[in-house]
């Protein structure tokens, strides 16, 4: 499913040009978390064990990138007042 994976990553990326680079990381994760939620159903849909957990590990490490970038957040935040 590279194709599917490719496409989506484009699509994300294009919807996300405007961003700044703070909002781009917390986009990058979010595309992730969500290229991941696909990759998983397709791995469902198509009973490929390999996709499912290749979808479920993108989910996650999109997860913890998400979390990452709320903390760089509320650190900035922080040093900024």
């Amino acid at each position: 499913m590279p194709s599917l994976r490719l496409a989506l990553v484009a699509t994300l990326a294009l919807a996300g040009a405007g961003l700044t680079a703070c909002d781009r990381s917390h986009e990058s994760a979010a595309s992730q978390k969500a290229i991941g939620h696909v990759e998983s159903a397709a791995g469902d849909l198509t009973g490929s064990d390999k996709l499912k957990a290749q979808g479920k590990h993108d989910e996650v490490v999109g997860g913890v990138k998400s979390a990452v970038g709320d903390v760089k957040d509320t650190v900035k935040d922080a040093v900024q007042k």
